[in-house]
């Protein structure tokens, strides 16, 4: 919806190459509504878009795409976005898009990794397909049983760059 009433008016600076009033306008919204956006848009317009974006925006913005568009999008982005974006993304997100690719696209992705990244992705698609390990992720906050509420948040505050992964705790 949102997407439908903004496309006319994105094409136009698109066109005009006016891209910094393209990133101020799409900045003013959150990830899941530029998503959506997105998904009104040709993979060429949306390549321009997820390039002019904040680093962790697009990231982001790249997680709420469905699989084929994230797909579309891959194929119209540069190795050097590629590679970016899915050394960003959360591992189980990426391993839904991989899992989802012929054999050789995935390999291909696989390479783009870093070598840390590479492996997390590499150690999840090892796992048999449709199972809990290929969902999984390896990114949380472990905590003692025996830990009282205060040092529970004293240890969050510390893993301030865990954030996103906080919403369960082991």
């Amino acid at each position: 919806m949102i997407g439908s009433l903004l496309q006319p008016e994105l094409i136009e600076l698109i066109r005009q190459r006016n891209f910094n009033q393209l990133r101020e306008i799409l900045c003013g919204f959150p990830a899941p509504d530029i998503a959506e956006i997105f998904t009104d848009l040709s993979a060429d317009d949306e390549a321009v878009l997820m390039r002019i974006l904040p680093h962790d925006l697009a990231a982001e913005v790249f997680e709420y795409l469905s699989v084929e568009e994230q797909e579309n999008l891959l194929h119209a982005l540069g190795n050097e976005q590629v590679a970016s974006i899915l050394n960003d993304i959360a591992p189980d997100s990426r391993t839904a898009l991989l899992e989802e690719l012929p054999a050789a696209a995935t390999q291909k992705l696989l390479n783009l990794l870093s070598p840390q990244e590479r492996k997390i992705a590499s150690d999840l698609l090892g796992y048999p397909r449709d199972s809990i390990g290929r969902r999984m992720t390896p990114e949380y906050v472990a905590i003692q049983k025996s830990w009282t509420v205060g040092e529970v948040l004293n240890h969050l505050r510390k893993q301030g760059d865990k954030r996103d992964v906080i919403g369960q705790l082991f």
